[in-house]
């Protein structure tokens, strides 16, 4: 009986000690890695501040300021691990740093958006290395982030008055998703990526050329890869906009006093009165800038693209009272600033985070092919004959049926053989896929989308080489042998080169990355050149003027999807010679250029249609109705594993918005479908716009701006707007300058005809309306046509 309790609490303490390994096994390494400070390990102390003043935007690149402070001189590497965040597997972020004795040293990471808390994410200080270094406890500070990540806009203020730009946050209750967040010179990064959460940067009242020379770089990179840049003008504007001669709009002359703004008064459509003299910049617009606004003669805002970027110029000091706070102010902004701002609940706040619908898409891996099913069919029908009749036939006439007992598997063995074998026959070194999104602007210069997948013919550990300040997100699929569990992942940007080490990688596994840079590269561009007759047919040329030659280029233009076919460089194509243009429904490009096949016949475009379909849908350049696309397979995203290029499978989408050339002959006619509203305010607690145009609205309104470019205000002659769903029980009313109100808009047969004179409707070069419901409604915006004289070149 003794002995069978004692086997019994054998038995007992067996299991508990299985359970607790199995425990240990089961739990995150990057969990268990934070132990007991030893009284020999040196004192080092943290101190963190993450975002930006705070804030952190979600989907973005975000800065970590870590202080540390030791009591001796001691090396190592300094790490930020998180969980499972925002779509990407855990990943740990790795700089080495040197610690002098007594001696803060601030060390900045690049993390990826998200919210954090104690339980996520840790920050860790590993002796020496990572690898092979010991795991070294804070003596004090907290070794954790802690907050919740914002999708706003934020707009980033370099200012002597903290509170400018203040008046912008008034823009939430029009359903807009801002906040300001007011900057100093030392949290302005040296890396144009850490700036990625800023949506908008605006200087004012700012000595710029205080900034250190890598910073100044960082905004300009930052500018051109698609940030808007505010210089705001005033007394202040020589200071202001000394370090960025370069990029201003305007060649500043000097400085003027006015005692009234009316058409800035206009713009914001309330009543302004100054009180008083103030003070304006002065100047001479550069080349290529545009002139948005002026008052008495002389520019009040002035726009320059500046590649993918803007830099908006302003003659005022944006703080200054009593404009800072106006009420019409905050208006103003939203209209100069639209493209850049994020809506409250649409699809547009979460555009950022779409990339990840590219993670699907690369497991259309066309290097690694399923095994033939017919073979296998075969292979198991053989099989079965083999180890049933046929080897019972053969034993039994040779009397050795005993056989069989070793027979039988040792032909399982070889048949396992041959399925592994066929299985695997294109899996036995590293595969890269990676799908490449080339966004143009169509003055040569391009930024890129990447998502790329690394195969892993074996298990183990594996270290890939990616080019200098590329930033990482990563997801780990597991593999056709492995738990499911995410691999560890250490990422290490350097300015040369980014490494990243994948550890523990399961056999067979996909290892779905996504670089990211704040560059852009030359590309060249699509040449279009597209008109519209008098009756409103289009004709014209479209030319490869890009770097690569192109498969499948395609016009998107007024709804109508033009197939033009393959293009080498500097080859061009005439649109009189597609006499058939398809109708683009539901907004579903892929499925117009690229249909599902029927019949269970192979799918040869699968990668195309998904990339068109779920990714690019919600990009702004496909939003504006108006672009070229085509296709290509050049190598455009190069990495290494130990110094040797991966072989890779690369498909890149060339994209390019466009415009027409609306003027011939001194006669412009734009049809409906060609000029995309704008909008400029939404109250209404809940707006979305579905994939096939129409919109989704809560009680409240919209307001809606319609840009008519390239026309002379006096010479419009016929506007008419639309519908081909108004919605039910919905007001529409457009604003009427010469009254400074709106008045209702009376519709026929769905369409608005403006009577007498055009006019007054005309505000700085468009027309406004705005669109109300008190009910929970669904309708599709309206459409403008014009007619008129188009402005002399």
């Amino acid at each position: 009986m003794k002995g069978e309790n004692k086997l019994l609490s054998f038995k007992k303490r067996s299991l508990v000690g299985l359970l607790l390994v199995m425990s240990l096994l089961l739990t995150p390494s990057w969990i268990t890695r934070n132990v007991a400070h030893a009284k020999d390990d040196p004192n080092i102390s943290l101190k963190t501040e993450a975002g930006y003043n705070g804030k952190i935007e979600e989907s973005r690149w975000n800065p970590l300021k870590v202080t540390l402070t030791s009591d001796r001189d001691v090396s190592g590497d300094l790490v930020f691990q998180s969980s499972r965040n925002s779509g990407s597997s855990p990943s740990s972020y790795v700089q080495h740093v040197e610690l002098p004795k007594d001696t803060p040293k601030e060390v900045i990471l690049g993390i990826p958006g998200g919210s954090f808390n104690q339980n996520n994410n840790q920050i860790l200080f590993f002796e020496n290395s990572v690898e092979k270094g010991r795991n070294i406890p804070f003596s004090s500070g907290t070794p954790y982030l802690t907050g919740f990540s914002t999708m706003s806009t934020l707009i980033g203020v370099l200012s002597e008055d903290p509170d400018a730009m203040n008046f912008m946050n008034v823009l939430s209750s029009s359903g807009f998703d801002v906040a300001t967040v007011p900057l100093t010179a030392a949290s302005i990064p040296e890396d144009p990526m850490l700036l990625d959460g800023i949506g908008i940067l605006v200087v004012d009242r700012f000595a710029s050329d205080t900034l250190s020379k890598t910073q100044i770089e960082a905004i300009k990179g930052w500018v051109k890869s698609g940030g808007a840049l505010v210089l705001a003008g005033g007394a202040s504007y020589s200071k202001t906009a000394s370090a960025f001669g370069d990029l201003s709009p305007m060649e500043y002359n000097n400085t003027y006093q006015v005692t009234s703004l009316p058409e800035l008064a206009k713009l914001g459509g309330k009543k302004l009165e100054l009180g008083g003299a103030i003070t304006l910049s002065d100047g001479t617009p550069v080349k290529g800038a545009e002139v948005v606004l002026k008052s008495g003669g002389k520019p009040i805002f002035v726009k320059l693209p500046q590649e993918k970027g803007t830099v908006l110029y302003a003659a005022y000091d944006v703080s200054m009272e009593p404009i800072a706070s106006w009420s019409g102010h905050p208006s103003v902004w939203s209209s100069l600033l639209r493209d850049h701002l994020n809506l409250k609940n649409s699809q547009y706040a979460f555009a950022n985070g779409l990339k990840y619908n590219l993670g699907y898409i690369l497991d259309y891996f066309p290097s690694l092919k399923m095994p033939s099913f017919q073979m296998l069919i075969w292979l198991l029908i053989i099989y079965a004959i083999v180890v049933a009749p046929l080897l019972y036939f053969i034993l039994k006439r040779v009397d050795k049926r005993e056989w069989a007992w070793w027979m039988i598997p040792l032909i399982a063995i070889v048949a396992s053989g041959a399925v592994y074998m066929i299985g695997s026959a294109d899996k036995t070194k590293e595969l890269a896929h990676t799908i490449n999104i080339m966004e143009m602007d169509g003055k040569g210069i391009a930024s890129t989308t990447s998502a790329t997948a690394f195969f892993t013919p074996r298990s183990g550990k594996f270290e890939l080489e990616f080019p200098g300040q590329t930033y990482m997100s990563i997801q780990n699929n597991g593999g056709s042998f492995s738990s499911g569990d995410d691999s560890k992942s250490f990422i290490t940007v350097g300015a040369k080169q980014t490494k990243v080490m994948l550890l523990d990688t399961p056999q067979w596994s996909l290892v779905k990355m996504w670089p990211e840079q704040r560059l852009t590269r030359k590309t060249g561009q699509f040449n279009v050149e597209l008109m519209l007759d008098d009756q409103g047919n289009l004709d014209g040329k479209v030319t490869n003027e890009t770097v690569s030659n192109l498969t499948q280029v395609t016009l998107v233009i007024g709804g109508k999807v033009y197939e033009l076919g393959d293009m080498e460089r500097n080859t061009s194509m005439q649109l009189s010679k597609i006499t058939n243009p398809q109708l683009l429904r539901m907004n579903n490009l892929g499925n117009v250029l690229y249909p599902y096949p029927s019949n269970n016949q192979k799918d040869p475009s699968p990668r195309e249609r998904e990339i068109l379909n779920n990714y690019v849908s919600n990009s702004s350049w496909y939003s504006k109705g108006s672009y070229v696309i085509g296709w290509s397979k050049d190598k455009l995203l190069h990495y290494t594993i130990k110094g040797k290029e991966i072989t890779s499978d690369q498909l890149n989408l060339w994209a390019q918005p466009i415009t027409v050339t609306w003027n011939n002959n001194g006669v412009m006619t734009i049809p409906f479908g060609f000029i995309v509203p704008v909008i400029s305010q939404v109250n209404s607690g809940g707006y979305s716009e579905n994939p096939n145009g129409i919109i989704d609205m809560s009680p409240g309104s919209v307001t809606l701006d319609y840009n008519i470019p390239s026309m002379n205000e006096n010479d419009i002659s016929h506007v008419n707007l639309r519908s081909s769903n108004l919605g039910k029980k919905m007001t529409y009313q457009i604003w009427n300058n010469d009254k400074q109100a709106y008045e209702p808009m009376k519709w026929e047969a769905k369409i608005w005809t403006a009577t007498g004179s055009i006019k007054p409707y005309l505000t700085n070069g468009g027309i406004r309306i705005m669109i109300s419901t008190k009910n929970q409604t669904q309708f599709v915006l309206p459409e403008i046509s014009v007619k008129g004289k188009g402005k002399q070149p």
